[in-house]
């Protein structure tokens, strides 16, 4: 491998093969591509364990100031908690299930335009959200981190397995949680729940769009709170795949608070990893945290 020190700006492109596509023909095209255009070094690993992860790229990533991931949004997710406080710009070659940061980014498919995206994108400065010391760009309560918890412990195995973890987890849309959600001090919701939704972007996973109105440079996190029934849950639904507005109205907000009023725990998942479930959590906006590599 070539000595990284010996350039200006050392690139270096980390791919994680335990992300669902990463060794498809598609993305070891686009790394081969993006490796050339960058004069990169290459590291690669495969792990399905957040603090591998993490541990690995905290080994590697000193000498580099261009920092591409292969992986998923969880994999980038690692990534900018790594990275944060560093002079580096982040670039994402997407290879996981939901990528829904290559959504945000504006990242074209074919290997060849997104290796020129990485090559000669725009870095810009973005918020994202501190879930209790996690940074993330997007997070989640409720329903949608059983779903996150079950996909990964069953092996995330893609479509199917995201089939298999939604159908799993029916059972819980059936019992919602009581909670109270405050957002910088003031009450906004106190009841039940299904899922709430806490950002810097609009996008969840596959490109819906489950928070329209999040925005990367407000210096706000926005904030959905989806109470159901399932009914009306599976009705939002249909509105996130149509690109439409949802029902439940947006909240924007430097911090929030969501507490228990039931002796059930809250799940929450970041970048679509579960993080873990308790009575209550902090989640508020880190301005500008992370640098992104994008079509801005």
């Amino acid at each position: 491998m070539r000595a990284a020190m010996t350039r200006d700006r050392p690139a270096a492109i980390f791919v994680n093969e335990g992300a669902g596509s990463a060794r498809s023909g598609h993305v070891r095209r686009t790394v081969e591509l993006a490796r050339v255009a960058l004069d990169a070094d290459l590291h690669v690993t495969d792990t399905r364990s957040p603090d591998e992860l993490r541990g690995w790229l905290e080994e590697r990533v000193a000498p580099y100031r261009t920092v591409i991931i292969a992986g998923g949004d969880g994999s980038l997710g690692i990534a900018f908690n790594v990275l944060y406080g560093r002079d580096a710009s982040i670039g994402y070659i997407p290879a996981g299930f939901g990528n829904a940061t290559a959504h945000l980014l504006q990242l074209p498919r074919q290997p060849e335009a997104l290796a020129d995206v990485l090559a000669n994108g725009t870095a810009r400065s973005v918020d994202l959200v501190r879930v209790d010391g996690r940074l993330a760009l997007f997070a989640g309560a409720g329903w949608d981190a059983v779903v996150a918890g079950r996909y990964a412990s069953a092996g995330a195995k893609r479509l199917r397995g995201w089939a298999s973890a939604v159908a799993g987890s029916i059972g819980e849309l059936m019992r919602r949680r009581a909670v109270r959600v405050e957002a910088d001090g003031a009450l906004v919701h106190e009841g039940p729940m299904e899922l709430l939704v806490a950002s810097t972007t609009p996008f969840y996973g596959r490109g819906l769009r489950v928070n329209p109105g999040a925005r990367p440079d407000r210096g706000r996190i926005t904030m959905r709170v989806y109470t159901g029934p399932i009914h009306r849950l599976a009705a939002e639904a249909v509105r996130w795949a149509a690109a439409a507005t949802p029902n439940a109205a947006p909240v924007h907000a430097t911090s929030a608070v969501i507490t228990a009023l039931d002796a059930r725990g809250i799940p929450v998942q970041a970048d679509g990893d579960l993080i873990g479930e308790r009575a209550e959590w902090r989640l508020e906006v880190a301005p500008a945290a992370a640098r992104l590599i994008g079509r801005w």
